[in-house]
């Protein structure tokens, strides 16, 4: 494997470059024992798929090349991407059998409460939370059409992935977004209408 600078390793990676095939080499095996370690102690990864992450790595580098912007060294840069790639396909995997249904008829707002709600709370703290969120609940049955609530309830609460409540709701990221987005105005307005505020809302869950 070339030592090269960071701008040796942006003039070779570019595609039109006569040394593209040594830098994309030396890159690939630069993420494999970059990631090999860190893989490793999140979760076990056959073969196949960590190959996978290394690839698809190697693609989002070369595409993002231009993002490069300096502030730390450009093997530290490409690691980043790898490891984030990583940590994606981690939290997929995590979700891949879950389904949304379950999650928002089964859980609903009842764990999201146990989640949030701590043990070192007073117990008018608790019963003020307990106050908000079942108000909170009332208004995301009662205002929320159906898709809105799965949405809301999948990502906002839970942290279901994007691609995942997309994939499952016969959608893509963008309609998601918008979902999400009309949802949260509607929210909004109608715990304005309980005269709540979103600062009285925050404040409950703060530090006590």
């Amino acid at each position: 494997m070339i030592e090269r600078t960071d701008e040796q390793w942006l003039s070779d990676l570019k595609e039109s470059s006569p040394h593209f095939d040594f830098a994309l080499k030396d890159l690939r095996i630069l993420l494999i024992k970059g990631l090999r370690a860190g893989v490793s102690k999140w979760k076990k990864i056959n073969r196949e798929d960590f190959e996978n992450i290394v690839e698809e790595s190697l693609i989002k580098i070369i595409k993002n090349l231009d993002s490069f912007k300096g502030h730390s060294r450009f093997t530290t840069w490409a690691l980043k991407i790898g490891v984030n790639t990583a940590l994606t396909e981690l939290r997929h995997r995590r979700w891949k059998d879950v389904s949304l249904d379950e999650i928002v008829e089964s859980k609903g707002m009842k764990s999201l409460l146990e989640t949030v709600s701590r043990p070192s709370y007073s117990p008018e703290k608790q019963t003020i939370q307990r106050i908000l969120m079942n108000t909170i609940n009332k208004l995301i049955r009662t205002e929320l059409t159906e898709r809105q609530r799965k949405a809301m309830l999948a990502v906002r609460f839970y942290g279901m992935p994007l691609e995942e409540v997309a994939r499952q709701m016969g959608t893509n990221r963008n309609n998601l977004y918008k979902l999400l987005h009309d949802a949260r105005l509607r929210l909004k307005e109608a715990i304005s209408k309980e005269e709540l505020s979103l600062k009285e809302i925050l404040d409950s869950f703060g530090s006590s």
